[in-house]
């Protein structure tokens, strides 16, 4: 198999120099299936596709396409950078549009320059946390470290570490910040915290949210007002300076399981009844928290009949 080459796709006629460069018939571009990173079911990447065709369909001016040589003998060139805007050609030519020639530049660099250029490049349109990740997870399988990622990427190494964890999180995990169910940085958080529960976590959160995006403070865990942890503190205060000197210098000394100490039954009624005072205060919350749930699920399923 010949390797193919600029000047044999000029000389059979599917590239041709032009005053602004070279290009190239429409059916000799191919996609390398999986090599793009973004995801065209998102709503907004839809939006935008329409956009930049209907910008085409006017006239209007776009980068020429970056492409590369295939190595599989294939008569003509792979997109490296500009799948949208091929995607925008190829389905305007298909709705009869006559667009007979595509504007291409030649790519230099080898495969991991390719990875790297789609990471750099984003189309005029930023990728997503998960595109990201997903790019970011690639490099790392050529063998660069996050060093070498964010050095070729021109980021943070914080970044690249945090887009990496986001790359291994649950897939369950994946799809809550896909649908913008939770930030991508509160994800990340969560997997680090809490690995491979950070799913549970952040599922029950959102039911407890009403079905509504999960926020830092939504995930925080429920604390009681200042104002009634005061008396518990008091308690606590009075419990330490009633404690007999030869006590409080046993339980310093980590006791053992089946030890015990006198304690003044009064300090402990105290102790109690405060704990009983904030665990009411909690039950109370999380009734209202599900109440608030119940009603946006109601609101929902009204909305939808």
């Amino acid at each position: 198999m010949s390797k193919i080459t600029w000047r044999m796709l000029i000389d059979a006629k599917i590239i041709k120099r032009t005053d602004n460069g070279m290009a190239i018939l429409p059916s000799a571009i191919r996609i390398v299936d999986g090599f793009n990173l973004r995801d065209a079911t998102d709503p907004d990447y839809i939006a935008d596709h329409q956009a930049l065709k209907a910008h085409i369909k006017k006239g209007g001016k776009v980068p020429a396409l970056e492409v590369a040589l295939p190595s599989d003998g294939f008569m003509g060139v792979d997109v490296v950078d500009g799948h949208r805007r091929n995607a925008a050609y190829q389905e305007l030519i298909a709705e009869g549009d006559p667009i007979e020639w595509i504007r291409i530049e030649p790519f230099v660099g080898n495969d991991l320059d390719r990875t790297v250029r789609i990471m750099t490049s984003q189309d005029n349109r930023k990728l997503r946390p998960l595109e990201i990740a997903a790019g970011y997870a690639r490099l790392s399988a050529f063998g660069l470290t996050p060093d070498d990622i964010a050095r070729r990427v021109g980021k943070t190494r914080q970044h690249v570490d945090q887009m990496l964890i986001l790359a291994s999180a649950p897939h369950q995990v994946q799809q809550l910040v896909k649908d913008g169910s939770v930030a991508a940085t509160e994800a990340i958080n969560q997997v680090r915290a809490h690995g491979q529960a950070a799913a549970d976590k952040l599922v029950k959160a959102k039911a407890d949210n009403g079905g509504k995006k999960v926020t830092a403070k939504a995930l925080k865990p429920w604390t009681p007002p200042a104002a009634n942890v005061l008396p518990v503190v008091q308690a606590l205060d009075l419990l330490h300076a009633k404690l007999p000197a030869e006590t409080r210098m046993f339980l310093l000394n980590e006791p053992k399981e089946g030890d015990t100490v006198l304690l003044p039954a009064t300090i402990v009624w105290e102790l109690m009844n405060q704990h009983g005072s904030i665990t009411e205060l909690r039950e109370k919350a999380e009734q209202k928290a599900r109440e608030k749930a119940n009603q946006a699920a109601q609101q929902e399923l009204a909305g939808g009949a």
